[in-house]
């Protein structure tokens, strides 16, 4: 017994000494020191006079930006990117900045924050039960001067707090932002052909993507094909800001400001302005962009448009007749092709309504292609709503898309100048069809 009690003294010492030497760092336990970080950062949140300028880059891809007002009253004011009104209209919530493994700053109340993490599809798009993968608590990582960077808790989401003046935080406040927004956005949809000359008068093309909030060059890769590189961004107060520089021939992109007075973009290389520039017409052709700056064709509900020949006019008009008249009485409504080429995949998802009520008929596809563009279509197994119509909507299917080769082109919309896709059947050259690209 002696034995077993000395033993049992001997054990504990040796544990209550490692614990003092692993606990203990300055002095300090690791409570106190994680409660000490809390209140430091909690004071650099709440001192900054002019609040912060927000970055957020979910998992799911894409970048969002946000201004955000602390106060020591545990509440936030915040705008954010994701829509006109958000950009708009402040909103307030509740904040934390919490003891946990390591200091945490938590928006514990639903906010534009939240939006991007709703697990309802229905709120801002992303996958059912999560979102975009975008994280509402996160851990500080790094303070380095005016800028806070932090990991979300949950996906690892990154966002960077960078601390705004008092002229950003007046231009804010007085719509500001949502101006700034509006420029870009009109800017891309009136001038699709941008590019950059950065290296030996080498033009790469250069695409904003504002609904994926994706930046992309894109350039010749001597293969008959392109290369390109791609990152995420966030709408600023002056143009946009990428998630991590991208590289060209040792050349770095990491943000566009919009000049005001010429009406452009430019950037800033090796401490030279560079400007983006507006081609008269596309870089390379639409085959080669498909799955880069653009990944649908949206046809149009209507019984003619410009670009659409005259057997897909008929053939059109003869399938939407038959969906009408099958027991289901479904109305034919717009056609989606959605062409992914990392599966060399294609979803034709046709709208049809049975009076008020939406309905989606989806009919899946893969694709060979050629290196000069030639598409060969072939027929998987409709499902759901598009089971109950294979019928009604063979002129179309079944008896082109199902056997024709096609070219996807650029068409040049002649009153509007829109620049829209186009399937052109090889064999049947008056089955043609247009539509928006998106």
């Amino acid at each position: 017994m002696k034995k077993i009690l000395l033993y049992s003294l001997l054990s504990f010492a040796l544990f209550t000494g490692c614990k003092k030497d692993e606990i203990l760092v300055d002095g300090k336990r690791p409570e106190e020191r994680v409660t000490e970080a809390v209140l430091k950062y909690t004071n650099v949140l709440t001192g900054s006079t002019y609040g912060w300028k927000a970055f957020l880059y979910p998992d799911g891809g894409g970048g969002y930006s946000f201004y955000l007002n602390f106060n020591k009253e545990n509440k936030v004011t915040m705008y954010a990117d994701l829509d006109y009104d958000p950009a708009t209209e402040s909103m307030e919530s509740t904040y934390r900045v919490k003891a946990l493994q390591n200091p945490t700053l938590s928006f514990d109340t639903y906010s534009y924050m939240h939006v991007l993490a709703d697990p309802n599809p229905t709120a801002f798009g992303g996958a059912a039960g999560w979102g975009l993968y975008s994280d509402f608590e996160f851990t500080f990582d790094q303070q380095v001067g005016d800028t806070l960077k932090l990991s979300g808790k949950l996906l690892g989401s990154k966002m960077i707090l960078v601390k705004a003046t008092r002229a950003e935080q007046s231009s804010y406040n007085s719509l500001g932002f949502v101006n700034s927004i509006g420029t870009t956005i009109d800017y891309v949809d009136e001038n699709k052909n941008l590019y950059f000359t950065l290296v030996d008068a080498v033009k790469v093309q250069t695409s904003i993507n504002y609904i994926d909030k994706v930046f992309t060059l894109i350039w010749d890769n001597g293969n008959g094909g392109v290369a390109t590189a791609t990152t995420g961004f966030a709408f600023t107060l002056t143009g946009i800001r990428l998630k991590e520089p991208l590289i060209y021939k040792g050349k770095s992109i990491s943000e566009l400001t919009w000049d005001p007075a010429k009406n452009l973009f430019y950037t800033t290389v090796d401490g030279n302005r560079l400007e983006i520039q507006v081609s008269a017409s596309t870089l390379y052709p639409l085959h080669l962009l498909l799955g880069i700056q653009y990944s649908a064709i949206v046809v149009p509900n209507a019984t003619n448009y410009p670009g659409w020949g005259t057997e897909f006019v008929s053939r059109r008009a003869s399938a939407a007749a038959a969906t009408l008249a099958s027991s289901y009485g479904l109305r034919l409504d717009r056609m989606i092709f959605g062409i992914n080429t990392i599966n060399n995949t294609m979803l034709l998802s046709a709208d049809v309504y049975q009076g008020a009520n939406r309905f989606v008929a989806d009919f899946p596809y893969t694709f060979t292609k050629t290196t000069d563009g030639i598409y060969k279509f072939t027929i998987g197994s409709p499902s759901g709503n598009a089971a109950l119509i294979v019928t009604q909507m063979a002129p179309l299917t079944t008896q082109r898309i199902n056997t024709d080769r096609f070219r996807l082109e650029f068409f040049t919309h002649p009153t509007t100048g829109a620049t829209l896709g186009q399937f052109k059947s090889i064999e049947n050259p008056n089955f043609t069809f247009t539509g928006a690209l998106q």
